[in-house]
C-alpha cells in the first residue's frame, strides 16, 4: 500500500518571499474550504503539522472518487523535494545558461549535500563553465527541486490541472514543479 504525495513547489520563491507566498496560498485554500486554517500534527507523514482537508477539498482534485485525503503540509525553508513514481527514471539535468544536458550527475553530490545543510550551493557547468546556483538547474521532468516553498498534499486524489494552474497564478507566475510520489 503506502502513502502517496503530490508536491507543488515554487522554484523562484526566495527565502524572504516564501512565508508571504505560502500565507497567500493557505488563505485561498482556507477561504475556498479546501483545507482548514489550523495546521495540526497527524495529518501528514511524520510529525510535521499539516492543514486537514476542508469540507470542499474535492474542488482541488480531478476526481473526488479517489478517496478522502489527508493533510497539506506547507514548507517555507530550504528543502529538497523529489518525485518517485517512475522507477525507470535516471537523473538528467540541464544547465539553465547553455541548456546542455548532463547524464553524469556525480558533480552534483557535494552541492546537493551543501544545499540540504545550508540552502545555498553552486555548480559549475562542465560545458559552459558558468557557475550556476543549484536551484536554477533543470532536472528531468522535475524529479528534483531545490526550493524554499513547497506544498505537499498527502494521499489526495490527483490534483486537477486547473487547480495547479490557479496555484501558479497565485504565486505570481513563478516557475513551479509538480512532483508526485509514493513512500
Amino acid at each position: 500500500m503506502g502513502d502517496t504525495f503530490q508536491t507543488v513547489v515554487d522554484r523562484d520563491a526566495t527565502p524572504e518571499d516564501a512565508p508571504r507566498l505560502a500565507g497567500a496560498v493557505v488563505d485561498l485554500l482556507v477561504a475556498e474550504g479546501i483545507v482548514l486554517a489550523r495546521a495540526e500534527p497527524g495529518w501528514a507523514l511524520g510529525d510535521d503539522p499539516a492543514h486537514p482537508p476542508g469540507p470542499h477539498w474535492h474542488k482541488a482534485v480531478a476526481d473526488a472518487r479517489g478517496g478522502s485525503p489527508e493533510g497539506v503540509a506547507v514548507y517555507t525553508r530550504h528543502r529538497v523535494f523529489y518525485s518517485s513514481f517512475d522507477d525507470r527514471w535516471t537523473a538528467a539535468v540541464s544547465c539553465p545558461r547553455c541548456r546542455t544536458g548532463l547524464r553524469d550527475t556525480a558533480p552534483f553530490s557535494d552541492p546537493i549535500d551543501r544545499w540540504y545543510r545550508t540552502g545555498e550551493a553552486d555548480v559549475e557547468c562542465p560545458a559552459c563553465a558558468a557557475t550556476v546556483p543549484l536551484e536554477a538547474w533543470n532536472w528531468t521532468e522535475d524529479h528534483l527541486a531545490f526550493v524554499h516553498l513547497g506544498l505537499v498534499f498527502w494521499n489526495w486524489p490527483r490534483l486537477a490541472d486547473e487547480f495547479r494552474a490557479r496555484l501558479v497564478r497565485l504565486l505570481g507566475g513563478h516557475r513551479t514543479a509538480y512532483l508526485p510520489g509514493k513512500v
